[in-house]
């Protein structure tokens, strides 16, 4: 990974897609587990319920005609070295992760929270807590593009890839690809909330 700007570096307010497109790409090279049945998805959640602080994300599969979106296929829960996927995909139940989306105590933190909280509850009900939306956080920094590939881009002069980002979440197994992208999405979240919450920290 490159330099990490410190909390009194300046950094961009925003970049043109041309210059994010010149970076070099960023991925995660941490250890990723997949969760598709009850055992399995009880012991990663007890193994998660004891981190402050989670990257989050969700995925669906892509809905190319008109109608309704598909629920969500998996979620996304990542550690500073760790990445975990649940499959949601064909039973669509929460189980033990609702305990962690409800705990206020542990920080879940990525982009557009209010529709994938919105989307996971259509699923089953929920009172989300402890939700970190990287966006205002940016926003209090004066950042002027608030999505995950442009703060990457910001703050680690690095470029995150979204060339499975509208592939087949139901599929049988994820493929590498899918379980990489999956990973670095949550990931990266974490690894933002933590750089922008310092250096909202350092200015207060």
């Amino acid at each position: 990974m490159n330099h990490i700007p410190s909390p009194e570096d300046e950094v961009p307010k925003r970049l043109d897609k041309e210059t994010i497109n010149e970076l070099p790409l960023i991925r995660f090279h941490g250890a990723v587990q997949v969760a598709e049945d009850s055992k399995t998805f009880n012991r990663l959640a007890a193994r998660l319920s004891k981190f402050p602080v989670l990257g989050f994300d969700i995925e669906c599969k892509p809905n190319f005609k008109r109608g309704p979106n598909n629920p969500p296929a998996l979620i996304q829960l990542a550690t500073a070295d760790q990445a975990f996927l649940f499959r949601l995909y064909p039973i669509f139940k929460l189980g033990p992760l609702i305990e962690i989306l409800e705990n206020p105590k542990i920080i879940k933190t990525g982009v557009a929270l209010k529709d994938d909280l919105h989307n996971l509850q259509k699923i089953e009900e929920f009172s989300g807590a402890g939700f970190e939306d990287l966006a205002k956080l940016a926003q209090s920094l004066n950042i002027e593009q608030t999505g995950l590939r442009n703060l990457t881009a910001i703050f680690f002069k690095q470029r995150l890839s979204k060339s499975a980002q509208l592939s087949n979440w139901q599929k049988r197994p994820l493929s590498s690809s899918q379980k990489n992208y999956a990973a670095t999405d949550a990931w990266i979240s974490r690894e933002l909330y933590l750089i922008m919450k310092a250096r909202l920290d350092h200015v207060s």
